[in-house]
C-alpha cells in the first residue's frame, strides 16, 4: 500500500511539472517570454502560486522544464563501484550525465528547448546556472572520492578538477555530434564520445 501511495505521489508530481511546463511554453509561444509570468502560468495551469514554487524556482525554469540538479543514489552507487567494468573516467562522465538529466524531469522535447534558448538568451543563462550547479555536485563527489591529506589533498583536488574538465569536454563533443545526446534516454552518443576521447588520449600519451 505504501509503495502504491509513493507511486501515485510521484505520478502526480510529474504530471504537475509537465502541466506547468506546457502552460509556460504555450504562453511564450503566444506572447514571448515576458508573457510567461508566474501568475499567467499558474492561471493557465489551474494551480496556485504556492504550488508553482513547490515545483519551479522561476518562470525560466518552468519554460525550460528544468529543476535544480541532484545526485541520483543509484548512479552514485555505480560510480563508487570499483568492481565495475567501467573505468573511473567513464563512470565520471556517466554520473555527470545522470546528474544533468535530473534537471529535466518535466519532460519536453530537446529540440523545443534548444529553439526557446536560441530565441531568448535569458534561458541560456539559466541553463548555464544549472550546469554549473551540476558540475559543483560532481566535483564534490570526485573530491571526496579522491580525498587525501597534505600534499596528497592538493593533488587530489587538482585531479578532480582535471577529470571534470575532460569529462565536460567529452559532453561538449557529444553535443556537437548529437545535440540531444544528454537529453536522450539512449546512451549511445555519450558512449561513442567516450570511446573517441579514450582513443585520442592513447595516441598522445
Amino acid at each position: 500500500m505504501q509503495e502504491h501511495q509513493v507511486g501515485l505521489r510521484e505520478r502526480h508530481r510529474v504530471q504537475t511539472l509537465r502541466q506547468l511546463h506546457e502552460a509556460a511554453v504555450a504562453l511564450v509561444r503566444e506572447g514571448g517570454l515576458s508573457a510567461a509570468t508566474v501568475e499567467a502560468i499558474t492561471d493557465r495551469a489551474g494551480v496556485s502560486r504556492r504550488t508553482f514554487f513547490n515545483y519551479f524556482a522561476s518562470k525560466e525554469d518552468a519554460v525550460l522544464g528544468t529543476t535544480p540538479p541532484s545526485v541520483p543514489e543509484e548512479e552514485l552507487s555505480r560510480f563508487l563501484d570499483e568492481e565495475s567494468d567501467a573505468d573511473q573516467f567513464t563512470r565520471t562522465i556517466r554520473l555527470i550525465v545522470a546528474i544533468i538529466r535530473t534537471t529535466m524531469q518535466a519532460g519536453g522535447a530537446p529540440g523545443e528547448r534548444r529553439e526557446l534558448v536560441a530565441r531568448f538568451p535569458e534561458l541560456r543563462d539559466r541553463l548555464s546556472q544549472h550546469v554549473s550547479t551540476a558540475e559543483g555536485l560532481i566535483e564534490a563527489v570526485l573530491a571526496e572520492r579522491l580525498s587525501g591529506s597534505g600534499p596528497a589533498q592538493s593533488r587530489s583536488a587538482e585531479s578532480s578538477r582535471a577529470l571534470l574538465m575532460i569529462a565536460s569536454a567529452v559532453l561538449r563533443f557529444a553535443y556537437t555530434r548529437d545535440p540531444g545526446a544528454v537529453d536522450a534516454a539512449s546512451p549511445d552518443a555519450i558512449e561513442s564520445a567516450i570511446s573517441v576521447f579514450r582513443a585520442a588520449l592513447k595516441e598522445i600519451l
